[in-house]
């Protein structure tokens, strides 16, 4: 393939999300039927395609197609197509995955924004962690693409997007009907259905998934999962719109991390568990529209509105009998369950007014509403809350303006400028202590600033500088005697080049500066606020990509990131260091893929996950891991297809997540023995072995 592909969002060369591996599509891809978004053959250089061009080096385009055949253990490792991006687990498969990405440990969400068909998937003011992100309702079969863009360069992206933002679409219309059941090691089994038919002048897409897993862990996880998409769409790319309903509700047994101590002494099995009555059930129900309008010359509308109704219960347990003493009678351990339980709803419109040949006009609105009835925690014992000692009602309203104007100055010179203006209202009922609660409001104005200089031939350069925020909890901003803000500030900046060094050769490099304000943020185990100083991140992005042939791509990405707070952290006096605990430093990807027109297809994908300070003063460090996932399959010309995928093909022995804390078990509990400090970790999956039969008609 000697063509090079670069529209407003297909411009990057990361993961298999180079530009260059759609050029074969044709303007739309072969699963989809009325696609909005073409992707462009424009020649084998880095052409300049006028107004809306790329805005920085480090967004990109995720298509169905490079994501078809990718070996993956769970749903959310379609975000690791975004270079950088490392999505982990340190519990059962039904809680929301651990997130890291540009020297952010991001928890289950807090600093990345990620939407689905518009629809915001991060949850405020959350019963476990503020941000929460659960995309195990994703349906990877059903994924069009996947447009990601990092840092707060940008007018339209809000909350949580301070590393950036992921925007996940569904197909509007498929071609076929699919039949998939995939079985594996650890009673695995997964039946899907999925298709597209014609109906009412429009395009049904449908699937339906169910799913159950044990896993190796030696308390069954008993992971089920019933999963609906339905999704009518109509129109052209000029008037058209979508209307999708989505069901989603699992429940499962976790396995929690385990210390080190036991595991050495052989105390504990490394999938082992010391309570087998932690874990969950959870359920998404949503409804939502989306709409494209061209309502007369030279401005278009594309609007979006949702309806969700959310809810999770999860009983935790990390320290196990740390609280008390040998003495104290209560031998209740330290579970502790939360829940959540709202109604959120909310839209968008964004405008864009090309003015004339040079300048374009970018403008639009956002509203969210989160109504949660009940969201809390409390002290359990399997499962069942004896202690109740945080429970409240929260009504939180968000609403954003934004503009920004994109220039074309010279055929080698761009910009964009924006401002975003935001507000938020927060209203917090306390159902065990009616004074605790109370109210606020906050506003921000965030300025952006994207530059684009060339391209010079083969090689184009960006300067971006960007404000953005997180929210906070709005239980922690009421409740504090501080001065806690409801939105904590951030300020970016990243130079980034992009250039074909030859016809089959794409080259990406980005570095970045990331710093945060000082900050207050929730902790939902605790129901109380723990105060963060102000930090800095800063690191290098370096990617490739190679397809010197249709049928054969290869891609490399790295990245180098330094997370450390302003200034020395101190507890009662005694300073810490200046570390930010938990923060990823190194990581490196690689992946390889095949497919012929023969039948024959094969993936590839090796990840590295480099070690992190877990403490202050950086004298403790997690171990580094390395994962390798592989698949082969030949599809039939009858429509049947057979696979197998491998996943953790090495077999190696590391950990999914590390974490340093405080812990006791009953047996050190009886002994008089005070927690102790140790490594706690979840441990990889070994080597699984998963068979799948598709039946496409």
């Amino acid at each position: 393939m000697k063509n090079l592909i670069f529209n407003p969002l297909v411009i990057s060369c990361f993961v298999v999300t180079c530009p260059a591996y759609a050029a074969g599509f044709s303007g739309v891809s072969e699963r989809s039927v009325g696609q909005l978004e073409e992707v462009q053959v424009t020649g084998s250089a880095l052409a300049n395609t006028g107004l809306a061009d790329a805005e920085a080096a480090s967004v990109g385009t995720v298509l169905a197609a490079q994501i078809a055949h990718r070996p993956a253990l769970r749903p959310a490792e379609l975000l690791e197509t975004i270079p950088g991006m490392v999505v982990t687990q340190h519990s059962g498969d039904g809680k929301a995955n651990q997130y890291f990405l540009r020297g952010f440990n991001l928890d289950h969400g807090s600093d990345f924004a990620n939407y689905v068909d518009g629809m915001p998937i991060n949850m405020v003011s959350h019963g476990h962690g503020q941000g929460y992100t659960d995309l195990n309702f994703l349906i990877p079969e059903l994924v069009d693409h996947i447009v990601y863009r990092k840092g707060p360069y940008y007018a339209e992206a809000g909350d949580f997007s301070s590393a950036g933002t992921a925007r996940t679409s569904y197909a509007r219309a498929l071609a076929h009907q699919t039949v998939k059941l995939t079985v594996g090691e650890n009673d695995y089994a997964r039946l899907l259905a999925f298709g597209g038919v014609a109906a009412a002048d429009g395009q049904l897409v449908y699937a339906l998934e169910s799913q159950q897993n044990d896993g190796p862990w030696q308390v069954p996880e008993g992971f089920d999962k019933a999963n609906g998409v339905l999704k009518y769409s109509r129109g052209d790319g000029d008037n058209a719109y979508s209307l999708t309903a989505m069901a989603y509700e699992a429940d499962w047994t976790s396995t929690d991390q385990v210390p080190q101590r036991l595991v050495s002494d052989g105390s504990v099995d490394r999938y082992g568990s010391l309570d087998d009555s932690t874990g969950g059930d959870t359920h998404r129900y949503s409804v939502s529209a989306e709409f494209w309008s061209a309502l007369n010359d030279g401005l278009d509308l594309q609007s979006q509105f949702y309806v969700v109704d959310y809810a999770l219960r999860l009983s935790s347990n990390a320290s196990y009998y740390s609280r008390g003493n040998s003495d104290d009678p209560d031998v209740r351990g330290d579970q502790f369950t939360q829940f959540d339980n709202r109604l959120t709803l909310g839209g968008q419109l964004d405008f864009t007014q090309t003015l004339n040949k040079v300048h374009e006009l970018r403008y639009g609105g956002e509203v969210r509403l989160d109504d949660i009835s009940g969201v809390g925690v409390g002290f359990s014992q399997r499962g069942l809350i004896y202690d109740l000692f945080a429970s409240a009602a929260v009504e939180e309203q968000a609403l954003g303006v934004y503009g920004s104007v994109h220039s074309q100055w010279t055929t080698w010179f761009a910009s964009v400028a924006g401002l975003r203006y935001q507000t938020i209202d927060v209203a917090v009922s306390d159902k065990l202590d009616p004074t605790a609660g109370g109210s606020d409001r906050e506003a921000l104005l965030s300025p952006k600033l994207s530059l684009r200089i060339g391209p010079f031939s083969t090689t184009e350069f960006f300067f971006n500088y960007g404000e953005g925020f997180h929210s906070n909890d709005a239980r922690g901003v009421v409740r504090s005697t501080a001065a806690v803000p409801l939105m904590s500030e951030s300020v970016g900046y990243e130079l980034g080049m992009r250039s074909l060094l030859a016809n089959d050769i794409q080259l990406s490099v980005v570095a970045f500066r990331l710093d945060l304000d000082s900050e207050l943020v929730f902790v939902g185990d605790e129901s109380t606020t723990e105060p963060r100083d102000a930090s800095r991140r800063q690191g290098l992005e370096v990617s490739v990509f190679y397809q010197p042939v249709d049928w054969f791509v290869l891609d490399m990405d790295f990245a180098s990131s330094e997370t450390e707070f302003r200034q020395v952290q101190f507890d009662n006096g005694q300073a810490l260091g200046k570390y930010v605990p938990d923060s990823v430093e190194q990581v490196f990807a690689m992946g390889a893929s095949i497919d012929l027109d023969n039948g024959v297809y094969a993936g590839l994908r090796v990840r590295y996950f480099g070690p992190r300070k877990l403490t202050e003063g950086g004298d403790v460090e997690s171990a580094s891991s390395q994962s390798v996932n592989a698949n082969i399959g030949y599809r039939f010309s009858n429509g049947i297809a057979l696979g197998l995928e491998i996943i953790n093909a090495l077999d190696e022995r590391d950990d999914d997540i590390t974490y340093y804390y405080a812990s006791r078990t009953l047996s050190e509990r009886n002994a008089g023995i005070e927690p102790q400090l140790d490594l706690h970790s979840h441990p990889m999956e070994p080597r699984t072995y998963r068979m799948t039969l598709t039946y496409q008609f």
